[in-house]
């Protein structure tokens, strides 16, 4: 008996754990590296590999709507080449596939997902890099 309320407690003691690490990872603006739990586990690898290319960025992180959907981001501020970001995706076997409203779209292979856009706003100097995950 003490057993099975120890295993209650830990369920739900977890799943109050992980909904609050969500809210948290999905306020805006974001979260830094520095916050290790919500960057160790809402970061996607590919996006933690990500060059720096300017020392003042931050991680964004939201869920969509549909089973397991997210979307795992680096915001750079002070940025204005993407040069490094591009050479990083190719490396990875992306490949840039169009131009539209949302940035450079990026798939890998044959694949529409998961998908990588990079977009840049000259006006304020900030570049994001993407990933949607299905």
């Amino acid at each position: 008996m003490l057993l099975l309320a120890v295993l209650v407690i830990n369920v739900v003691d977890f799943f109050y754990i992980n909904t609050s690490l969500i809210n948290k990872a999905e306020r805006n603006p974001g979260f830094k590296q520095s916050e290790r739990r919500l960057y160790r586990l809402f970061v996607d690898e590919d996006i933690k590999n990500v060059p720096r290319i300017t020392d003042d960025y931050y991680f964004r992180f939201r869920r969509m709507d549909g089973p397991s959907a997210e979307i795992s981001g680096i915001v750079f501020k002070g940025a204005t080449e993407t040069a490094a970001l591009e050479k990083y995706l190719t490396a990875l076997g992306y490949r840039h596939v169009s131009d539209d409203e949302f940035g450079q779209r990026w798939e890998k292979g044959d694949r529409p997902n998961p998908n990588i856009y990079i977009w840049r706003n000259t006006a304020s100097k900030e570049i994001s890099l993407t990933k949607y995950s299905l």
